[in-house]
């Protein structure tokens, strides 16, 4: 009877074990360029309605090799993509054994697309993203509640059939500016909200719409207008997730794309574009 009973006990535990970690969250965080902000710190937690024995978190920190973007260099670079590429095959298997994967990020847009060409067949269920005007982390929504801006794309009145490289400026986070791209010598691309500004995309649905947009501009429109086309470089102010999702975009299709180099911005300095990453190609994770 003692027996029977440990036994009964014992499946119970088994089970509300196995519940249990079906309801876990698995988080792949980056950092790059920012202290350190925890999804299972306290505040978070709160802000993001979790509780943190259902969080299970995967940090790649890389704050300290980056160093504010000034001093990268070949030894550098290749330290910081082989932390990604480790990570990011380590998730992508936790991605296929787990429903709820979830991605957050406050890294430079260079890694963060890179480390995307490596998650491309991991199914991201959540992104959180971090405002940092109010201080607080928060979910994309699932449900479609308003409209928002179409991300269009402008060519130039006279495109150049025969350049072999162009450059495509996404903004959505802020505005590209021509006068920040001066040191490119070819045409360029905008693809474009009409108004860019920090925290603009809130909806799940709304990141897929953006993540069909620059398919379709990558694959299609831009050979259209560039048969001779062979590299495309990428000034890019978009939030993390999108950062993400154009690196699966990448991943998904590397062999049937030119190659594809995403440069970090910074303000201060002159050129502004301070060095570009090989995301796909021969040439992938070197810098340009």
């Amino acid at each position: 009877m003692f027996r029977a009973i440990i036994g009964l006990a014992l499946v119970v535990l088994g089970l509300a074990l196995k519940v249990n970690l079906k309801k876990r969250i698995y988080v792949l965080n980056m950092y790059g360029i920012a202290a350190q902000k925890d999804i299972d710190e306290p505040k978070a937690l709160a802000d993001l309605k979790l509780a943190e024995h259902k969080v299970k978190e995967q940090i790649i920190d890389f704050v300290q090799l980056f160093n504010g973007g000034t001093a990268i260099n070949p030894t550098s670079n290749k330290a910081i993509c082989k932390q990604i590429e480790n990570a990011a095959a380590k998730f992508s298997a936790k991605a296929t054994e787990q429903k709820k994967t979830y991605f957050t990020g406050m890294a430079p847009i260079p890694y963060t697309v890179y480390a995307g060409t490596f998650l491309e067949t991991a199914k991201i269920e959540q992104y959180f993203e971090y405002n940092a005007h109010d201080g607080k982390y928060y979910s994309l929504k699932s449900r479609e509640k308003n409209g928002w801006e179409n991300l269009a794309v402008t060519f130039p009145q006279s495109p150049d059939a025969s350049v072999t490289e162009i450059v495509l400026a996404i903004s959505i986070s802020h505005k590209v500016r021509d006068a920040d791209l001066s040191q490119f010598s070819t045409d360029l691309v905008h693809l474009s909200l009409n108004t860019p500004k920090d925290n603009v995309i809130k909806n799940i649905k709304q990141l897929k719409e953006y993540k069909s947009v620059m398919d379709d501009v990558i694959q299609n429109q831009l050979i259209a207008k560039y048969p001779n086309l062979k590299t495309i470089h990428i000034a890019a102010s978009i939030p993390s997730c999108v950062s993400v999702e154009l690196g699966k975009i990448i991943g998904m299709r590397t062999n049937r794309m030119p190659d594809i180099v995403i440069h970090h911005y910074i303000s201060s300095n002159i050129p502004c574009y301070v060095f570009g990453l090989h995301v796909n190609g021969a040439n992938k994770g070197e810098l340009c």
